[in-house]
């Protein structure tokens, strides 16, 4: 399985043509669709990459000899990954807490519990205030 990853604004498919249909008509034999909109506003999330396509080892074989595909590899505006990245080995050395700038979302470790009266708990959010300058 390869991976590819796009920055060209559009999708763009690939297609091979039969040179001996009927009547003389090309009549399409095969095709590959990368999926573009890198810079595009749009609902899904972009990778600094670029859009991600994934692609069978048959179907680069083949896109590997396409002189449009050629191009764009040459020209900068495609990469190819022969394998893809688990996001949770990625993802496990990632901050998911930052403490200090408490831009995060509020998780259950971010109160403490504080007794009241009759055996109840009231449940009070932690705060890092700063100590004043003096």
């Amino acid at each position: 399985m390869y991976h590819i990853y796009s920055t060209l604004a559009n999708d763009n498919e690939y297609i091979r043509y039969s040179e001996h249909g009927p009547r003389g008509v090309n009549v399409a034999e095969r095709s590959v669709l990368v999926k573009g909109g890198s810079g595009v506003h749009q609902k899904r999330l972009g990778t600094p990459l670029g859009v991600h396509t994934a692609v069978s080892d048959e179907d680069f074989a083949w896109l590997k000899e396409n002189f449009s595909f050629k191009q764009h590899m040459a020209n900068g505006y495609i990469r190819v990954e022969k394998s893809k990245l688990d996001p949770e080995v990625v993802a496990a050395d990632m901050v998911t807490r930052d403490q200090k700038t408490d831009a995060c979302p509020i998780v259950p470790q971010d109160f403490s519990d504080k007794p009241a009266k009759d055996g109840l708990t009231a449940i009070e959010p932690k705060t890092n205030k700063k100590s004043k300058a003096a």
